[in-house]
């Protein structure tokens, strides 16, 4: 038992504080995100829904799984919140925003092309 907490403690701040895909970097401990080298100011939602889809690269997202990591599970609104958020947060990236790409009734990937 003590071997395991030792190990948790020792990994507990391994946690990658910087994701970095293509001209975008988010630093988690900063709380900020960076475009083409220029800050870009985010909600806190739309951050994690970024953050998100950064760590899934390249995997198709449900909206419901996006809901449900993003939002929790005791979120109850809608799916397609999902959608207004996704379509602000590709606005404040710009030419950027189309590292999301919209999967027809799915939901979304975020690729890197």
């Amino acid at each position: 038992m003590a071997r395991v907490e030792a190990i948790l403690r020792r990994t507990k701040g391994a946690e990658e504080e910087a994701l970095t895909e293509g001209a975008i970097t988010l630093d988690k401990t900063a709380h900020e995100v960076r475009v083409d080298g220029e800050r870009v100011d985010l909600s806190y939602k739309e951050f994690e829904l970024l953050a998100y889809f950064m760590k899934n690269k390249g995997v198709a997202l449900s909206r419901e799984k996006i809901l449900n990591s993003v939002w929790n599970y005791d979120y109850y609104g809608d799916a397609r919140t999902i959608d207004t958020h996704v379509k602000k947060l590709r606005a404040k990236l710009g030419e950027r925003g189309d590292y999301i790409q919209t999967i027809w009734g799915m939901g979304y990937k975020f690729d890197v092309k």
